[in-house]
């Protein structure tokens, strides 16, 4: 089937998700686009040859009327979308990550698209790097035998890159979830960010099959790439009985275990820069299959990512209040983690080291952020 599509956001990640789109075209149409910056409307014209703009969110979802809404913004308006695709009864949405700014906001919209059918997809995109194909074929093989620790690092902050990892940690591990988290916070100066979270977050989760996940998350966490790479350098590895594989960002694979000799073996692929834009064709296909077949669920699905922030909320409790916390976490009200640290996390007194300084000196994206419905 092919799907009546809507894109809000026409930044640079925008025009990726449409090039998905299109690079499906028996299964997507899009017949609608939204940004209030007329110089990114003109730029996706001028690229795709689309010229079906709206002047408002609102007005393309009632004069389009579309199956699927896809809206590219940072997380400031993310409720406030989904909430729009259901009342104009939409079969799918697709969006960006982090895919709250809370736990009880991640709640709500997984709760939404729960309760009026809707499947909704979070862009944890990077599992369907080469790398990550690679990675992932060679804990299926037994290569490296029974999993038994996950250990994923990002020099980005949690909301940026952390995110993403622990939903290929998940992944990685078969979609079997956590059922404990402990966690350590450091650092307060990226809690402004439009993409909020503490500088620095340590963490393990235990897994229901007996899988241990460790998080290094943010400025403090080992650098495996030149401080210039630092958008990505993130890596996954999974260790298992015989010997253990990881994957990062960048185009490599390293799986070390008997097969090998003893010996590591590295295979390169194509960078970021190039596989980016390769990408979100794949993740589009399988969300159109799932939109087809509820049987073909989206490995990015809402409920899986709305468990990995669960993850990552449970480290920040336990280090806010200095225990284990248990997962599925019960609130009973509209607690929020980022709030607290805001109010709690002292200030802290950085050296001068490279990598602190390219920490500090970085920004989410700068694509105009108030991209309201």
């Amino acid at each position: 089937m092919r799907y009546r599509t809507v894109v809000a956001g026409l930044g640079a990640r925008g025009k990726v998700h449409i090039k998905g789109m299109l690079e499906n075209p028996e299964r997507f149409e899009i017949v609608g686009l939204y940004d209030p910056d007329e110089n990114a409307v003109k730029k996706v014209r001028d690229m795709f040859g689309l010229s079906c703009a709206f002047s408002s969110a609102e007005e393309m979802m009632e004069r389009a009327k579309p199956q699927v809404l896809a809206f590219v913004t940072h997380p400031d308006h993310r409720t406030d979308y989904v909430e729009l695709g259901v009342k104009h009864k939409v079969m799918g949405i697709s969006f960006e990550k982090p895919m709250a700014v809370s736990l009880a906001q991640a709640n709500e919209i997984a709760d939404l698209c729960a309760n009026n059918n809707i499947k909704a997809v979070v862009s944890h995109q990077q599992k369907y790097l080469k790398q990550m194909q690679l990675m992932r074929s060679h804990i299926a093989s037994g290569v490296i035998g029974k999993p038994v620790l996950l250990r994923i690092s990002t020099a980005a902050w949690a909301s940026q890159l952390g995110t993403h990892f622990i939903d290929y940690a998940l992944w990685a591990n078969g979609g079997v979830r956590a059922d404990w988290v402990v966690g350590h916070v450091n650092g307060r100066a990226k809690l402004s960010d439009n993409h909020p979270s503490p500088d620095f977050l340590f963490g393990e989760a235990h897994m229901r099959n007996g899988v241990m996940l460790m998080m290094e998350i943010g400025y403090l966490k080992t650098l495996t790439m030149p401080a210039d790479a630092f958008w990505v350098d993130n890596r996954l590895t999974v260790f298992g009985e015989r010997g253990y594989v990881w994957a990062e960002t960048d185009g490599k694979c390293c799986v070390f275990s008997p097969e090998t000799g003893r010996e590591p073996v590295v295979t390169e692929y194509p960078n970021w820069n190039i596989q980016e834009k390769e990408i979100q064709t794949p993740y589009y296909k399988e969300f159109a299959d799932w939109l087809d077949d509820d049987a073909k669920i989206h490995p990015s699905n809402v409920e899986i990512s709305r468990h990995g922030y669960e993850i990552m909320e449970g480290a920040f409790l336990s280090a806010l209040r200095n225990k284990r916390v248990d997962l599925p976490i019960r609130y009973g009200g509209g607690e929020d983690a980022i709030a607290e640290m805001e109010k709690t996390l002292p200030e802290q007194e950085y050296g001068p080291d490279m990598a602190g300084l390219r920490f500090f000196t970085l920004k989410s994206g700068s694509h105009k952020t108030d991209i309201k419905p």
